[in-house]
């Protein structure tokens, strides 16, 4: 099921803390709603294990913000750790964003939301609720790896797009048969991805948000001139990634950089046959409302 933001809050997250009966597992690159926090006392209250991971460098917030949110969350009961050492530096981030219940046993959330007050009333992110044992199980084993320091095997790969990893698999969503369609934060220097544009040329659209960077800007040229569709969105920003073809889709926390793909924790999942009508039906509110690139 998708949820959309700013629309839909920060109900798709507190109703899954809510259901928990055991064990609420939590990776968000920042958190500090308050609907959130009450939500995890809740959930504490009634004897369910609460465990949170969090960056501790997250980008543009000042000395000691990371802190203050770690102890408020301790406050509220959960355990809460760090991201690993290894996705701690400039290039290399926690910026994985998704929820699950008891263990693997219950729903999850995957998101490209931060669950900040700010995000989930100024962005334009998008939420995937799962049952899907499989998904669940792998999301699971995802958390448990970071949680324990240990590397994600193999096994959760084959189910989720997890990185760090490669552009590869997100240009084989853009080379689906189809249009297809792309949103993301920033737009950095992947040939492949971008080579997988250039093929569809008409054929894919692509929002961006009107703050990308000059370099990101550039890397425009060569999709422009294949006659790829290329528009702004100027009053919302998303924060991952969502692709929309006619046969698959994908909502992740990636964003189109190197480091983003090669060096950082992210999560994706890649959706199939009529899971991906909603995401173009959002793609399409967007597109209305979204400038052509000068």
């Amino acid at each position: 099921m998708l949820y959309t933001e700013p629309h839909a809050g920060t109900l798709p997250i507190t109703q899954v803390i809510a259901q928990a009966h055991h064990l609420v597992a939590i990776v968000a690159y920042e958190i500090d709603a308050p609907e959130i926090l009450d939500a995890i006392r809740g959930a504490v209250r009634h004897g369910v294990t609460v465990q949170v991971i969090i960056a501790p460098h997250p980008q543009g917030r000042p000395v000691g913000w990371a802190r203050a949110e770690f102890r408020r969350l301790v406050a509220a009961g959960a355990q809460v750790r760090w991201s690993p050492y290894r996705f701690t530096h400039h290039y290399a981030r926690e910026h994985a964003r998704y929820l699950i219940d008891d263990d693997g046993h219950g729903p999850g959330l995957i998101s490209d939301a931060n669950l900040t007050r700010h995000a989930l009333t100024h962005g334009r992110d998008m939420l995937w609720l799962s049952h899907e044992p499989t998904v669940i199980r792998a999301l699971a084993e995802v958390f448990d790896a970071d949680w324990t320091r240990q590397h994600v095997g193999a096994v959760p790969r084959r189910i989720l797009m997890v990185s760090p990893s490669k552009s590869r698999p997100l240009a084989r969503l853009l080379s689906q048969p189809g249009a297809v369609d792309l949103e993301s934060r920033k737009f950095g220097y992947l040939p492949r991805v971008i080579h997988a544009l250039e093929h569809k040329g008409r054929e894919a659209r692509v929002i961006l948000p009107a703050s990308l960077s000059a370099y990101d800007h550039g890397n425009l040229k060569s999709m422009l001139h294949a006659g790829v569709q290329v528009r702004y969105l100027r009053d919302l920003t998303p924060h991952g990634t969502v692709i929309a073809g006619n046969t698959l889709g994908f909502i992740g926390s990636q964003n189109l950089s190197w480091s983003s793909l090669h060096s950082s924790r992210d999560v994706g999942i890649i959706l199939h046959g009529r899971s991906t009508a909603p995401l173009r039906a959002e793609f399409d509110r967007d597109w209305r409302r979204a400038s052509p690139v000068a």
